[in-house]
């Protein structure tokens, strides 16, 4: 998965930068982990192997994605 071009797709698709959207995915994720709506919700967040406390755009995505190839 070449998540350069994924963030320059989405970038170009909403008229910003990569960087931009990468700053954006990152802002969403802390702000699940910081208030989840849940314990479900804080037991899944968990679940998602990262590096470091928390995963990185790059992680979450990959994550996502093989969670959805799973599920076909």
């Amino acid at each position: 998965m070449d998540m350069n071009r994924i963030f320059q797709q989405v970038a170009r698709q909403y008229n910003t930068t990569p960087e931009e959207v990468r700053r954006e995915i990152q802002k969403s994720i802390d702000a699940a982990f910081d208030q989840p709506a849940d314990d479900l919700a804080a037991y899944r967040l968990r679940q998602i192997p990262c590096k470091g406390a928390r995963p990185t755009p790059e992680e979450f995505i990959v994550y996502v994605a093989q969670r959805a190839m799973d599920e076909i």
